[in-house]
C-alpha cells in the first residue's frame, strides 16, 4: 500500500467533515501516549525488517558458496519456500509500517481517533488494541465481507 502524504491524510479528514477538518476528541496527553505507542511499534517494525533483510542477504552469499555443491530437490524447495515467506513478512511489514506512519501523521493533524469513514470518534479501547487505525470497528466489519 503507498504512503500518504501528510495532504492527503489532510484531505482524508476534510472529505469527512464536509470540507472542514474534523479535530480529534483526545487531549494532548493522551494523543502523546499514542504516539509513544505507535513509535514503539515503529521501531519493533524497523528491527524486524532490519533482521528480515539481513537473513535475505546472508542467504544470497551462503547460495553462491553452495552453488557448487548439488542440493537435494526437496531442500532446495524448502529454501526457497522459506525465501519466499520471508519476502511475504517483509511486504507485510511495510505495510504496517505504512499505516503506523499514516497513525502518526493523523496525531500531527489532530485528526487521530476520528473515523476517516463516518467522522465519528474511534472509542479509545480500540485505539489501545489497534492505536494505528483509521476507522471504527463498524466499518472494519463490513470490509471483510
Amino acid at each position: 500500500m503507498p504512503k500518504k502524504s501528510s495532504s492527503a491524510v489532510k484531505k482524508e479528514a476534510e472529505t469527512i467533515g464536509q470540507g472542514k477538518v474534523l479535530h480529534t476528541y483526545l487531549n494532548d496527553e493522551e494523543l502523546e501516549h499514542f504516539k509513544s505507542l505507535l513509535l514503539k511499534r515503529r521501531e519493533e517494525v524497523l528491527r524486524d525488517l532490519d533482521i528480515l533483510r539481513s537473513s535475505l542477504s546472508e542467504e544470497s552469499v551462503e547460495d553462491s558458496i553452495n552453488s557448487n555443491y548439488s542440493m537435494h530437490m526437496a531442500d532446495h524447495g524448502t529454501e526457497t519456500m522459506d525465501r519466499e515467506q520471508r519476502f511475504m513478512f517483509i511486504a507485510r511489514d511495510e505495510k504496517y509500517l505504512g499505516y503506523i506512519d499514516q497513525a502518526l501523521e493523523r496525531i500531527r493533524n489532530k485528526t487521530y481517533g476520528v473515523c476517516v469513514k463516518s467522522g465519528k470518534p474511534i472509542p479509545k479501547k480500540r485505539l489501545e488494541a489497534v492505536p494505528h487505525t483509521s476507522v471504527r470497528i463498524e466499518f472494519k466489519e463490513n470490509k471483510k465481507k
